[in-house]
């Protein structure tokens, strides 16, 4: 694609810049002087490969600079560069050709004139063109990057909605229970309510963080009872203010993963603290062992870090936990 706009450009632009400034030599010595010679044929040409050039690099100077430099800066670098090049040509083709030093000396002004505003009008018309591609191409990646990870976020939680693992150890610990009906009853009204609340949040793009916590809540307790006394849990409870749904229970879910394989208890603290502007979410465990380069290891971390981006927040790996700083609407 770039390879094409590139070409168009070239057949568009720069072909009749060069064939424009190769006649115009001696269309101006014809007007003004009356005069035709065929010398001024070598000259025309010298004179459409010096100002084709120039503007050919004015172009691919600013597609260089563009987004680096303030555009004002870039504008009067192109100028300041169009004349460099129209008293360069005049200079070259004055020292080289006696014909236009002694006949050309009243076509001298309005040469450079005419050149100066040509290379300055299509140099910053090009450039103009540069900046609208690279616009049009950023917002077509990120509306292309959103659409995958709306997709990829779908896809997560459509497979959270129906966890193999998660229901199957579930319904294991609810027949270990069977001989206390209570407790057992007690799981399976949790897990009914979990399962409840993943299918009706998939519809919504924002929830309260209350609800937010309470499934969190539901989901450690569920775990809490399958693993006893090797896993313990702290969570605020949250007020109204409006989240992305299912960010906290993925962190949560990753804590427990990669921890209690490797230790003998497990406390898990979810925070949530509000401030003037957002809500900080803190998730940490006490065995602090995440860290920020293996957040892109895992889907679910990424997944939950984008949409955290999304939502014009930030997800952070602070003292071996995850931060989470959202803007409160």
């Amino acid at each position: 694609m770039k390879k094409r706009q590139q070409t168009e450009l070239w057949t568009s632009l720069i072909a009749p810049v060069f064939l424009m400034t190769i006649l115009l030599m001696p269309l101006l010595f014809i007007m003004v002087k009356r005069y035709y010679s065929p010398e001024l044929i070598p000259l025309a040409l010298v004179n459409g490969i010096i100002m084709t050039g120039g503007l050919m690099l004015n172009i691919f100077v600013y597609s260089q600079l563009t987004g680096r430099i303030h555009n004002l800066l870039i504008i009067f670098l192109i100028i300041l560069s169009s004349a460099g090049f129209a008293m360069s040509g005049v200079l070259y083709i004055s020292i080289t050709n006696s014909l236009f030093f002694l006949y050309g000396l009243e076509v001298m002004g309005s040469y450079m004139a005419v050149i100066f505003l040509i290379i300055t009008s299509l140099s910053l018309l090009s450039s103009g063109f540069i900046n609208y591609q690279r616009i049009v191409n950023e917002e077509r990646a990120k509306s292309e990057h959103e659409l995958k990870l709306r997709e990829e976020m779908e896809r997560q939680i459509h497979s959270s909605r129906i966890n193999p693992h998660f229901l199957f150890n579930s319904l294991n610990l609810m027949i270990s229970l069977l001989d206390d009906r209570d407790k057992a009853e007690e799981v399976l009204i949790g897990l009914s309510e979990l399962l409840r609340y993943n299918l009706d949040v998939s519809k919504e793009r924002e929830i309260p963080l209350f609800r937010e916590m309470e499934s969190v809540r539901k989901y450690l307790f569920i775990q809490k009872e399958r693993f006893g006394d090797r896993l313990d849990f702290k969570i605020d409870e949250g007020d109204s203010t409006a989240i992305p749904p299912l960010i906290i229970q993925p962190l949560v879910e990753n804590s427990i993963k990669h921890n209690l394989d490797h230790c003998k208890h497990l406390f898990i603290e979810v925070l949530a603290e509000r401030s003037e502007d957002q809500i900080i979410l803190t998730v940490r465990d006490s065995e602090a062992r995440l860290e920020e380069e293996k957040i892109g290891l895992g889907t679910g971390l990424e997944v939950t870090k984008q949409r955290v981006n999304l939502a014009g927040g930030k997800l952070s790996v602070k003292k071996g936990g995850v931060e989470i700083c959202l803007p409160i609407k």
